[in-house]
């Protein structure tokens, strides 16, 4: 394993080839700027995270987990406007705000089941105000299933879909679950009418 110096840093790192590349704690960016050591949502870009930004919370070193609360599908890129995550044994949650782009420190403790409890209660919360009704998460879990079979038009066969409380669609009164083809490999996402199950 050949010792490399970093560009971007100057700090040496082993890699087995020169493509590889290591966690850059280069000063500038997003993550450096507005996450850690703790998060400073003014510091934040005025927009929902793209691919690129969450791909560089979930692969940085320092993030020891990160989860996407809920997507804002728009074509061709799967954005999060609002997502918990954890770094140094504290954990956040963060929401962009759709309209104004401005994002919020929604919770802030040091258990990361309990910070993505609270998040996705105030998250409720805050689509019951947009919308006038919003589905109640402890609810939902208790009466919708967690999995669902769904015979394949692609391959002929059958899939286990899994439930995605979180996912924008219940802002709309639905459920979405998602699989995946193996044989073909392309996704399945089908949506189901929340009062199906409640």
């Amino acid at each position: 394993m050949a010792n490399r110096e970093c560009e971007d840093c100057g700090d040496s790192f082993g890699t087995l080839s020169k493509l590889r590349l290591h966690d850059c704690p280069e000063e500038g960016s997003l993550i450096d700027d507005a996450l850690l050591p703790e998060p400073q949502p003014d510091k934040l870009p005025n927009k929902v995270f793209g691919e690129d930004e969450f791909r560089e919370l979930t692969q940085n070193s320092r993030i020891d987990r990160v989860e996407k609360m809920l997507d804002l599908p728009l074509p061709g890129e799967a954005e999060a406007i609002s997502l918990v995550y954890e770094t140094d044994g504290h954990a956040y949650g963060l929401h962009c705000d759709p309209d104004t782009h401005e994002w919020t420190l929604t919770v802030d403790r040091s258990n990361f089941e309990r910070v993505k409890k609270q998040h996705s209660e105030w998250l409720s919360d805050e689509i019951g105000e947009a919308t006038g009704d919003s589905p109640d998460p402890e609810k939902l879990d208790r009466a919708a299933p967690e999995t669902i079979t769904k015979d394949c038009d692609m391959c002929g066969g059958s899939h286990e879909l899994t439930a995605q409380p979180n996912s924008f669609p219940s802002a709309l009164g639905m459920l979405e679950y998602e699989g995946f083809c193996e044989e073909t490999g392309h996704p399945i996402i089908i949506t189901k009418d929340l009062n199906e199950f409640l």
